[in-house]
């Protein structure tokens, strides 16, 4: 499947299954869109926060947990804004699978 035909699968298959609009819509109600983007970036934000919590463990914490400081140190480097694009991703791919 090429690129193109996965993000048209990923685009109709967020128009079917977005966030659903309410019965009776008030003006003073906030774009629902809004709300899922305001929610991604708090998701990733507390994801780096556990990400850098994760590396204050010992090593044998680590390996009990299965987890490796390179690759904790690579995640809790990594940008707000590549968080937020992975979990939009992985979400999207869920909803087509």
């Amino acid at each position: 499947m090429r690129n193109s035909e996965r993000r048209q699968q990923c685009r109709v298959a967020a128009d079917r299954r977005g966030p659903a609009m309410p019965d009776v819509y008030l003006p003073a109600m906030w774009p629902v869109g809004l709300q899922q983007i305001i929610a991604d970036w708090y998701k990733a934000w507390r994801k780096r926060c556990l990400y850098r919590q994760l590396l204050a463990l010992s090593d044998r914490q680590l390996r009990s947990r299965d987890l490796s400081r390179p690759r904790l140190r690579e995640r809790a480097a990594l940008p707000l804004r590549q968080i937020v694009a992975e979990q939009r991703r992985r979400r999207c791919h869920e909803r087509v699978a």
